[in-house]
């Protein structure tokens, strides 16, 4: 009987073979250019890929794939030493190719790919095609965002992957801690500095794509999600050095701020579904102001037209970033401190407290002692509301004693919004 399971594997490393192909076809526009494969290469070459790995696996042994994938890449080498020879500038100059390498390389994946096919890995091609395509098709674009870079951009991204895939792994993810006081977590706190360096980075590569004034507004809605605390302090401290764009800033931390309410009601929601209706008003609502203000500052921008310098300063500041995660730590502490020796009693001050340093922190508190111990929504709510205003006023001081000076101003009244309207709420709730 056919087994139509084999005939679906040949046919999807056929189809990831004739698609690539075609791509590279429709780019062999200059015929002086090195092409060592076209559409019926690629296609033959995905079957290639999935025939020896289907050989491979019937013969228990790996010669079959290998053979191929040096065949073929011995192919490509004769390719382009035949071309040098044929095409060698009579001056004696270097020859120069421009895409030859790019489609020997994709020719050589897609026999891998091929072989993926056979074990069934089909969801996973089809990823790497789609990479594969943008990477392909975006030539120009890709060639234009690494000219913009400079060796500090450089720089600083081999240290944010140095801090995030060198030191955060092997720190030890365990509490320490008095009894009752284990909070000093070493990946808790390095991760917070990740998050914190992390948010910078993506948002000068925004900057970078779309421009200062979409770049950090879009890192705005990003950091919201992530860690609004985390990008105060970092846009805060970059104002400084392109003050020039201190209006971006702050319509960036605003948006974050807002955001941020918007994530803690999802948490809530996701940890106890039952909360959806009772914190609908009390966290959705303080995000109205915030982005009301927003889009007032958005408007004021667009109608100023103040000129702006063309550079924008390196994104990477590890030495604020750990010294915000030590204030974290230690603020964590008092508040953990507060809530095991004052008792439940200090719920209120505990969770302003708590607040200050992390919303997500008393969020996760608050709902498990309502899971676990019956603590009344009244007072969840109370102590979500004034953790908030203590999260807002801290982010405020963040801005105001780290940020430039044009940001003052408008912060102090996005933080007065924010502050009246959750007090509003207190004195609803109380």
């Amino acid at each position: 009987m056919l087994d139509f399971n084999l005939f679906y594997r040949l046919a999807a490393a056929i189809g990831i073979g004739l698609i690539i192909g075609l791509q590279r076809e429709h780019t062999y526009s200059d015929q002086s250019d090195h092409h060592p494969a076209g559409v019926r290469s690629f296609t033959l070459v995905g079957l290639a890929g999935v025939m020896t790995a289907m050989l491979s696996n019937l013969m228990t042994g790996v010669a079959p794939f290998v053979t191929g994938f040096v065949v073929i890449g011995m192919l490509l080498m004769a390719s382009h030493i035949s071309f040098a020879i044929e095409h060698r500038p009579q001056d004696g100059r270097p020859l120069v190719t421009t895409d030859g390498i790019t489609t020997s390389i994709a020719v050589l994946v897609v026999y891998l790919l091929g072989a993926l096919c056979w074990f069934g890995r089909l969801l996973e091609s089809c990823i790497v095609v789609v990479v594969m395509l943008w990477i392909l098709s975006a030539k120009e674009q890709l060639h234009t965002f690494a000219q913009k870079l400079s060796k500090e951009d450089i720089l600083a991204t081999v240290k944010f992957a140095v801090i995030s895939l060198l030191i955060l792994p092997f720190l030890p993810n365990q509490a320490y801690g008095p009894p009752g006081l284990e909070v000093l977590n070493p990946h808790t706190i390095w991760l917070f500095v990740v998050f914190i360096s992390g948010i910078g980075f993506v948002g000068y590569v925004l900057i970078k794509i779309v421009g200062p004034g979409k770049g950090i507004w879009l890192t705005g809605l990003l950091g919201g999600i992530a860690s609004s605390t985390a990008l105060t302090l970092n846009l805060a401290g970059r104002s400084r050095d392109n003050e020039d764009y201190a209006s971006d800033f702050t319509l960036g931390i605003v948006l974050s701020w807002a955001v941020m309410y918007v994530r803690l009601y999802l948490i809530c929601v996701f940890l106890s579904v039952s909360l959806a209706r009772p914190l609908a008003l009390p966290l959705l609502l303080p995000a109205v102001p915030a982005l009301g203000y927003a889009a007032y500052l958005k408007f004021k921008a667009s109608r100023s037209h103040n000129p702006k310098g063309s550079d924008f300063s390196n994104p990477f500041r590890l030495l604020p970033a750990i010294k915000f995660g030590v204030v974290f730590t230690c603020v964590m502490f008092v508040a953990n401190a507060a809530r095991v020796y004052l008792g439940a009693g200090a719920l209120l001050a505990c969770s302003f407290l708590g607040g200050a340093a992390e919303m997500d922190a008393v969020a996760f508190s608050v709902i498990d002692m309502n899971l676990k111990a019956g603590l009344p929504v009244r007072e969840l709510i109370l102590a979500l509301l004034l953790a908030s205003i203590a999260n807002t006023l801290t982010k405020g001081g963040m801005v105001f004693f780290l940020g430039a000076k044009s940001m003052r101003k408008p912060i102090a009244v996005a933080v007065a919004l924010i502050c009246v309207a959750t007090l509003g709420l207190v004195g609803f709730y109380m």
